[in-house]
Formats: structure tokens, C-alpha cells, sequence
């Protein structure tokens, strides 16, 4: 077994290439600082996890990145799909209407930002060749961590002020803050999607989301 990751973070990148030297990993582990879209699909994998990326690449590549990602998927491979997402607003003529807190977000926190609502991330996977298996929604995790980075921050906010600067520790101090409110409010959410690369026959996956966890189906 074999793994291969990829980040744009330079700290991520060496946070995790010193733990895989450190634990022995590095002729099973591979990981590279590049952006997702440059590995080649001549080389098919087994399974694909992708945490958080969705909401950074901007509405109109949705369907792109799902074709994309098929593409790197051998027939039944699995796809574990997790992102922040939307509520729809009752006003089906304007079901995605720009929260305040998206526009703090994109404008202040995270740049170019956007997030989809569920039912459209679900649409664009089958669109583009995924059977869905479950859907899990996380966003009762998400409360209590943002809760506690929150408090984690506020609790060391001078020495943070002291590393990054003021304006810049409280802006973190309000975005903790504004998506603690969020999630509670239930305005933003985050789901976990398990899908696979459709293909005509059993899925080979166990029967209920209780035996994906128990017997790893994405480990």
C-alpha cells in the first residue's frame, strides 16, 4: 500500500514530509508541494480523500474538478469528498443569495472563497460519473471545533497579536467567532461524501456507514 498527497501549504508540505522521515515512511509515502490539477492521470488510484479544497477553487470549476478527479479514480475507486457548505434560502429565485458572512469571508479571510449547497455538489458527482454512497452531515463537529479554536485563540491572543499582529490575530479572533454562530445557526454546514467511480456491477463496498468506519473503507 502506498500513498501519495499533495498541498499548495508550504507548512503543511513540511510539517508532513518531517513526519513521514520521522516515522520510517518515505519509500510508502510520497508527499509534493503542487497543485492538484498537475498529477497526471496515467497513473489510476485505488481511493482519493480531498478535505477542504472544494470551497477555494471558485463556482465555475465545480464541474471541472469532479471530472477531474473521476479521471484519477480506476472503475469503483472511492472518493471521499468533505466540504463547508450552504443553506438554500426559500426564495427559489435566488436559492444562493450572498450571506454576510460569505462576504466576510471572501472579502477579508479567505479570498475568492465560495461555497455550494449540497444538493448542487450531490447533482455535479453524478454528472460527472460518481455513484454517491453516503452523505454525513458534520456540522455539529464543526460547532464544537470552531468553539474551541475560538477559545484557544482568545485565551492566547496577546502572544498572537505579539507574532502576527493585532489587526490580523483579531480578524482570526472574529472569523472563529462569526462560524461558531454560523454552524449553531445552522447558515453553513459541512458534509462528508463517500462516492465511487460509477461502474456496472457491485460497489464492493460493506453495507452500512457503521462498516465503513469499522473496517476502514477509505483507510
Amino acid at each position: 500500500m502506498s500513498a501519495h498527497g499533495v498541498t499548495l501549504s508550504q507548512r503543511q508540505f513540511d510539517f508532513c514530509f518531517e513526519k513521514v522521515e520521522r516515522l520510517g515512511l518515505s519509500d510508502r509515502v510520497r508527499v509534493e508541494l503542487r497543485d492538484y490539477r498537475t498529477v497526471a492521470a496515467d497513473r489510476l488510484f485505488d481511493k482519493i480523500a480531498q478535505i477542504e479544497l472544494y470551497e477555494h477553487i471558485g463556482s465555475e470549476n465545480h464541474d471541472r474538478h469532479f471530472a477531474f478527479i473521476h479521471d484519477l479514480l480506476r472503475p469503483r475507486g472511492l472518493y471521499l469528498h468533505h466540504s463547508m457548505t450552504r443553506r438554500l434560502t426559500r426564495n427559489p429565485w435566488k436559492p444562493l443569495q450572498t450571506a454576510g458572512y460569505q462576504k466576510f469571508l471572501g472579502g477579508f479571510v479567505i479570498p475568492g472563497t465560495s461555497l455550494d449547497d449540497i444538493g448542487a455538489t450531490l447533482a455535479r458527482m453524478e454528472r460527472n460519473g460518481f455513484e454517491v454512497h453516503d452523505v454525513e452531515n458534520w456540522r455539529e463537529h464543526f460547532l464544537k471545533t470552531a468553539e474551541l479554536w475560538e477559545a484557544g485563540l482568545r485565551a492566547n491572543l496577546s502572544a498572537a497579536e505579539t507574532e502576527v499582529g493585532r489587526a490580523r490575530a483579531r480578524l482570526w479572533l472574529m472569523f472563529f467567532s462569526l462560524f461558531a454562530l454560523g454552524f449553531e445557526r445552522k447558515a453553513c454546514l459541512i458534509f462528508q461524501t463517500l462516492a465511487s467511480r460509477r461502474a456496472i456491477g457491485p460497489s464492493g463496498l460493506p453495507p452500512t456507514r457503521a462498516d465503513f468506519y469499522r473496517q476502514g473503507a477509505l483507510s
